[in-house]
Order: C-alpha cells, then sequence, then structure tokens
C-alpha cells in the first residue's frame, strides 16, 4: 500500500541586493492588501472556503482590478483568505476568539503551484509583475536530507521576507510503502516511550525505551535552583554556568536516537507508525490546577517535540486520540481501577559496553531503575504503560489481534536502553494480585 508523504522545510535565503527585495515587498504589500479584502467579503457573504468556490467568486475580478499581477499571486491570496477564514470560524466555534474578523498581518507570500516560481536545488526563481526574481539558497542538513534521498518538491511555495533576507518554505512529496496490518502504536510518557509492534495484524513484541526525561528535568531544575541561589539570572557567571548545563542538548539527543531507533524499525518493517495526538492546548489543560514544579515538569515534557521529529522522517505517521488507553484492559475493554496503581521499582544492573561488543573501552557498571505502574483489574493487575499502545493499535485498526502467540498470562515488555539500543530488562504486562516482584 503506497502513501504520498509530505514534509515542509523551511530554509533560507543569502542577503538580496535592493531591486529584488524591491520587488517582493511590493508583492508582499499587494498580497497583504488583497488578502485582507478577501477576508472581509468571505464574512459578509458567508461563502464557503473551498477553492472551487473561492476561485469563481474572486479570480476574474481581481484579475481585472490588478492585470499585471502574476495569476498565482492571485490565487495564492484567496487560498490564503480562505485558510484564515476558515480557522477562525472554527475557533470561533470554539469560544477562543475576542475580534469580528481575524486580520492578515504577517504576510507570507503563497504561490500555489509551480507556473509561477521554479526550482533548481540551489534557488528558487519567482514569477513577479517585475519579471524573474533569483532567490538563491543557503543549504542545511535537513534541506540536503530531502534534496538527494528521493524527496521531489511539490506544488506551493511559501515565502517570507526578513529584513534582506527571504525564509522559505518548501514543500516535498515521496511515496512509501506499507504493508497492511503491520503497525507500530506508541504511547509516550515522562519517562519511557514503550512500542507496540504489530505483524499482519498480530502483535509480535512490546517494546520500551526507557528515555528518562521525567528524571533528567528534575535533575536538572534541582541543579539550576542550587546555581541561582542568591544570586541573580542576569548575573554573568550565572549565565555562564546556566549555559554549561546544556539540558536542551542532551534532551533532543535522547529524542533524536530514540526516533531514530523507531525509523529504522519501521523501515525494516514496512509498518505504518501511530501516536497519540499532543497539542499545546492539551498541554496547557493538563498544567491546569497543578502545583508549580509539576506544571514545569508536564510543560517540559517532550512529547510534542518527539512527535514533530517522527513526522519528518520518511515512514507513515498517524495521529489518533489518547484518551484512556493507559486505563482499559485490551483484553476485554474493561476499565481498570485507575484510583489503586500499585507502582513496583525493578533495578537492573549491566554492562553496556559488553552487550554491545565494546568490552574494550571499560566504563564499568550501569544501573537501569524502572518503574512498573500497575492498575487492577477485576482478577489481574496490568501495566499500564504497556496496555496503552495496545489500545492505541485498536483504535487505528480493530481488525488487529492484541493476543501474542502464546498465553496473554505470558506477555512481557522488553525494556531497551535509547542510547545503545539493546535490551537490559523485561517486565510482566499482565501480573496476579499475589505475585508482586518480577521472576
Amino acid at each position: 500500500m503506497l502513501k504520498t508523504l509530505k514534509r515542509t522545510v523551511r530554509v533560507e535565503s543569502d542577503f538580496l541586493n535592493e531591486w529584488k527585495y524591491c520587488v517582493l515587498r511590493e508583492v508582499e504589500e499587494y498580497q497583504k492588501k488583497i488578502v485582507n479584502e478577501m477576508i472581509e467579503i468571505i464574512l459578509s457573504e458567508a461563502l464557503l472556503t473551498t477553492r472551487k468556490k473561492l476561485h469563481e467568486r474572486f479570480y476574474s475580478d481581481y484579475k481585472e482590478k490588478y492585470p499585471f499581477l502574476p495569476s498565482r499571486v492571485i490565487e495564492g491570496a484567496y487560498v490564503v483568505a480562505g485558510r484564515i477564514v476558515k480557522s477562525f470560524r472554527e475557533r470561533k466555534k470554539e469560544g477562543l476568539t475576542r475580534k469580528d474578523k481575524p486580520e492578515y498581518k504577517k504576510v507570507l507570500i503563497t504561490i500555489p503551484n509551480m507556473i509561477n516560481w521554479k526550482f533548481n536545488n540551489v534557488s528558487v526563481s519567482v514569477l513577479t509583475h517585475k519579471g524573474w526574481v533569483d532567490i538563491p539558497l543557503r543549504f542545511t542538513k535537513q534541506f540536503i536530507h530531502y534534496l538527494y534521498e528521493g524527496w521531489m518538491v511539490s506544488q506551493e511555495l511559501k515565502l517570507r521576507l526578513v529584513g534582506r533576507k527571504v525564509h522559505l518554505w518548501l514543500t516535498f512529496e515521496k511515496e512509501v510503502e506499507s504493508k497492511e496490518g503491520n503497525y507500530i502504536s506508541i504511547d509516550v510518557n515522562e519517562n519511557n516511550v514503550t512500542l507496540a509492534v504489530f505483524e499482519s495484524f498480530k502483535l509480535k513484541e512490546l517494546r520500551r525505551y526507557e528515555i528518562g526525561l521525567g528524571k533528567l528535568v528534575i535533575n536538572y531544575s534541582i541543579r539550576r535552583e542550587e546555581i541561582t541561589k542568591e544570586h541573580s539570572t542576569k548575573d554573568e557567571v550565572v549565565k555562564k554556568k546556566l549555559r554549561k548545563l546544556r539540558e536542551r542538548e542532551r534532551k533532543l539527543d535522547i529524542l533524536r536516537k530514540t526516533v531514530k531507533r523507531i525509523t529504522d524499525l519501521a523501515r525494516s518493517l514496512k509498518a505504518k507508525v501511530v501516536v497519540g495526538k499532543f497539542s499545546s492546548r492539551s498541554k496547557g489543560k493538563m498544567e491546569g490546577n497543578k502545583t508549580a514544579k509539576l506544571r514545569h515538569r508536564i510543560h517540559q515534557w517532550g512529547v510534542i517535540k518527539f512527535v514533530d521529529m517522527l513526522k519528518t522522517q520518511a515512514i507513515d505517521v498517524d495521529e489518533v486520540s489518547e484518551s484512556y488507553t493507559s486505563s482499559i484492559n485490551p483484553f476485554d475493554g474493561e476499565k481498570l481501577k485507575k484510583r489503586k496503581q500499585i507502582v513496583e521499582k525493578v533495578i537492573k544492573v549491566f554492562n553496556p559496553y559488553l552487550m554491545t561488543g565494546s568490552a574494550h573501552e571499560g566504563g564499568g557498571i550501569k544501573v537501569l531503575k524502572v518503574n512498573a505502574r500497575y492498575l487492577e483489574g477485576d482478577e489481574v493487575l496490568l501495566e499500564r504503560d504497556s496496555i496503552a499502545p495496545l489500545n492505541i493499535a485498536r483504535k487505528v485498526d480493530g481488525r488487529v489481534l492484541v493476543f501474542p502467540s502464546t498465553s496473554p498470562n505470558d506477555l512481557r515488555v522488553n525494556v531497551y536502553d535509547p542510547l545503545r539500543g539493546v535490551p537490559v530488562a523485561e517486565l510482566e504486562v499482565i501480573k496476579s494480585k499475589e505475585k508482586l516482584r518480577h521472576g
């Protein structure tokens, strides 16, 4: 089953000469004026925001009014106006707007197809009312990745003037193959990322990467308090010490390596990746009525960044609601008792250098601490972080079977070290109420 993936990359241009800058500034002013006029007409006439209806209403009138402008500038204007009005109407239904109408201030010149612009790998040429304007591009690692790994440039171009430079948004497309019934469902938690791997609709493996971001956030918070105690954060010495902490770099490194493990697994199985849907708004709701420390932990939770990083990969990623996935028994659909959570601490001692075949490097013994959180069902306890990806997979396709080939009571989740990609421990997913220790 083939699916076309779309990924948008932001690229920066070199400095523009005065003529190029003035021409693009004029196009920007024209589009700003036209879009604001179109927004008023769409709202006053209660028009639908479909592209066909907007073309019928605006194209001929504005082509006659601005005959010197390229046709795709006008087409891009009503596309932008339609998107703004559609978003405004949705937010108004939810009571999130304070104005009677939206206003187009931060202009993003939009050209919807490649008739009026060209791409030749090193520059973008845009047709304007004063001829073609060539914009030389600055290369980044991400841009090179899409350019030379089988991705094709899509039709739509967006650009914005920032000083004497241009920021361009290029959309790339690529066809990827996924086998029907092959899924990798993911549950992202504060300290771990748990995967359920399905082949031909049957559960093959439960895998957990113990990323430990929650513990990292707490430790860095304590360290910052120690550094800033009785000192101002404006102090140069304090600033230098805070910069040396490198919290952001460490968190991004862990997320990148975890994403790479999942991407390699998805490509090898030609599987569709399913992950919980999150937004800044949902995180904001979670932060409500919480203590300052808990709000900080939720705010620093890297789930949105993790999903965004997954979406940049050449794999099929689908987002679904995560509601109640960790509190429903995937085997019978019964609700678990959330208030009766039992936490079991598992400590595993291992030598990662022996496991990765580099024993000569030494480095000593590592200690892995894992918290297994169990919820009570009718007769058994179920590990909530392990059942969540099973329920997520069933939301996407009801044909998947969460039963492994053996008895459900023998179901295990393999705990991996994300930095080295090796299994270091094994946890029981289903446990009897009398048995509270792992064998």
